[in-house]
């Protein structure tokens, strides 16, 4: 391949040279010679036996002259991962540890992530070599302290904080080996959950493979209200005779305002648009940045026997791998696609000892309270997690009425609920606004907390709802 071993040189040559030694440089690149230079000479690269260093520096070419990154179809190259060197790049990615669904600030939520899956995910079950990424699952005792003792792990990675994107191209050429209780996936969270916990912000399966059947994918979006009021759209793919997903293919999808495209090697397959997210204005919850998610779980109600539990003849023959050769993300040409602004920050909800609800809706959180409990934070909402450093000074903002009068506490706390922040106000059918300035001495993580409880006697209020608008933190 006399034109792959010139490459590296063709590329040095291409910064101040003459049109025609351009021209020839440019042609030393077309590795597929289609006549364009673009991202898909990277996977002609790479079928041919470039060397590592050669895909480095065309991937550095693609990446850094924009012009050269457009596809036909309009999209632009703007993040991506080809696995080019020997271990996973963690200033992309990072690891999701263990087996329990944890909230924002890091309270047990279930186990099995939510959906009965028996493996253990560690950081020692991905590798990269050639330029592909693999996670493996394997049969083998693990035992932690706090989550306790397992009999299968994996490896789930994601972008959270690293990268996210509201939409354009998300694509994955990736292959799964099979075997009953295998649940490879290639997905996408909320950046931020500003509609509220799962699914009312969202969530966008690129592909999820059934490792019985693997003949077929699905994608599919979750979105409606929080769980269990929530719902889904999904559409299923099935590969022609002879074909499954233990060979290579290319799972995207094509996301535009209003409208998501599923595809396998650039087949059409499934067109969604018909979401909502309950109380606020489509498109959303499908108008946020979100984040790219790889794993390979294993049982649980996907393709677990029973709908739980792992199948230990899968594992027969040792390790079951989900490879990876690369993921792309592309921005759409001309799109004015960007995240919507909300006029009113969301609450998550915390209830212990309560009878309550939480609903978000556009410009304002109602809190209806049927039975207050007995604690002063028996019913909470809250705004998890947010970030703020020594010496800054936050404002909190709002305004707030109730359909009975009533007490309710408006903390700032951090992890060991130190408050930096401790009001307690009188709210009334009379709708009033609030501000409150506070300033942090040192960087941490707090949490944000409307405390509405058995406060001054609320527990004898019976029924009533509470509504927080144009709920700012700045």
């Amino acid at each position: 391949m006399k034109k792959i071993k010139t490459m590296a040189a063709a590329l040095m040559l291409m910064a101040a040279v003459p049109a025609a030694v351009y021209a020839d440089s440019r042609a030393a690149m077309d590795c597929n010679s289609d006549g364009v230079v673009d991202i898909f000479d990277m996977v002609s690269a790479r079928r041919n036996g470039s060397s590592a260093a050669e895909l480095k520096a065309l991937s550095s070419f693609l990446l850094g002259n924009g012009s050269q990154t457009q596809t036909e179809d309009g999209y632009k190259l703007i993040w991506s991962d080809e696995f080019d060197g020997d271990s996973l790049d963690e200033s992309k990615w990072s690891y999701e540890l263990g087996n329990w669904k944890l909230d924002d600030s890091g309270n047990y939520i279930t186990n099995g992530w939510g959906n009965n899956e028996q493996e253990f995910y560690t950081s020692q079950n991905t590798a990269v070599k050639d330029g592909v990424l693999t996670i493996s699952a394997r049969r083998e005792s693990w035992k932690d302290e706090k989550q306790g003792s397992y009999d299968y792990t994996s490896a789930r990675i994601n972008t959270h904080k690293k990268f996210s994107v509201c939409g354009g191209r998300i694509e994955v050429r990736a292959r799964c080996d099979s075997g009953k209780s295998l649940w490879p996936a290639i997905w996408m969270l909320p950046e931020d959950s500003v509609y509220g916990g799962w699914a009312a912000s969202g969530e966008i399966d690129i592909m999820e493979g059934w490792g019985s059947t693997p003949e077929k994918v699905c994608g599919t979006v979750h979105f409606g209200n929080t769980w269990p009021n929530n719902t889904y759209l999904t559409g299923e793919y099935e590969f022609g005779a002879g074909d499954s997903t233990e060979k290579w293919h290319t799972y995207s999808i094509e996301w535009d305002s209003g409208e998501i495209r599923w595809y396998v090697d650039d087949k059409l397959y499934s067109t969604q648009k018909d979401w909502y997210s309950e109380g606020f204005k489509y498109p959303a919850p499908f108008d946020q940045k979100f984040y790219i998610i790889l794993n390979l779980a294993v049982g649980g109600h996907f393709d677990g026997v029973d709908g739980i539990y792992a199948d230990p003849n899968t594992f027969a023959g040792g390790d079951k791998n989900f490879d990876i050769d690369y993921v792309r993300v592309y921005e759409k040409s001309g799109s004015d696609f960007v995240p919507s602004e909300l006029s009113s920050l969301t609450l998550d909800n915390y209830i212990e000892g309560a009878d309550a609800s939480v609903t978000n809706k556009d410009g304002c959180t109602v809190i209806s309270v049927r039975n207050a409990g007995s604690l002063e934070y028996a019913v909470m909402g809250l705004l998890r997690d947010r970030q703020v450093k020594a010496g800054e000074k936050h404002t909190l903002s709002f305004d707030v009425s109730s359909t009975a009068q009533r007490s309710m506490v408006v903390t700032a706390e951090d992890s060991t609920y130190a408050r930096y922040l401790d009001k307690k106000l009188t709210i009334t059918p009379e709708r009033k606004h609030y501000s409150f300035d506070v300033t942090f001495e040192k960087d941490m993580a707090v949490d944000l907390k409307f405390q509405l409880g058995n406060i001054d006697g609320a527990a004898e209020v019976g029924a009533h709802d509470i509504t927080l608008y144009d709920i700012e933190w700045k």
